[in-house]
């Protein structure tokens, strides 16, 4: 397994492993993945035996990036900040270590922000206790208009 840039050819891949995780991710269609990928601090594909297996999309305080989250995280943290906007494993790959895989390479590389940052859906208690065993707090709820409350989470990388 490794870790690589996500580049255009990648698309196709990366809009279907989205799909797999429809209502855990927010929907993603080809343009604003261009976009994200332009803006992103990591727009990174996990790669197995040539395959795409995953991948992830983090962004760093002041970029371009107009996730609600986002933005509460900007007014809360500052420029303190890596955001992780969203990791998705391929299904059959689930419960490997590939994401956790994922975050140990986003924290390692997070230097200079003093946290790593992200939200997972309220009614998800799959993710939430990935991230918490990975040492996230929640730090907030959000609502947003769909009716979903996310849950805001936080790793202080200064301990």
């Amino acid at each position: 397994m490794k870790l690589r840039p996500l580049v255009p050819a990648d698309y196709a891949s990366v809009l279907a492993l989205n799909t797999t995780a429809t209502g855990l991710v927010d929907p993603l269609g080809l343009d604003r993945l261009d976009w994200l990928r332009l803006i992103a601090a990591h727009a990174v594909v996990v790669e197995d035996d040539g395959r795409p297996i995953g991948f992830v999309l983090t962004f760093t305080p002041g970029s371009a990036y107009d996730g609600l989250e986002y933005g509460w995280f900007s007014a809360t943290y500052g420029d303190r900040f890596l955001f992780v906007d969203r990791i998705v494993v391929d299904a059959d790959r689930r419960r490997e270590g590939v994401a956790s895989t994922v975050y140990r390479a986003i924290e390692r590389s997070a230097h200079p922000f003093a946290r790593v940052v992200t939200r997972v859906r309220s009614d998800d208690p799959a993710g939430l206790t990935f991230h918490t065993d990975r040492g996230y707090v929640e730090v907030g709820k959000q609502r947003r208009a769909d009716g979903a409350t996310m849950s805001l989470l936080s790793k202080d990388l200064t301990d």
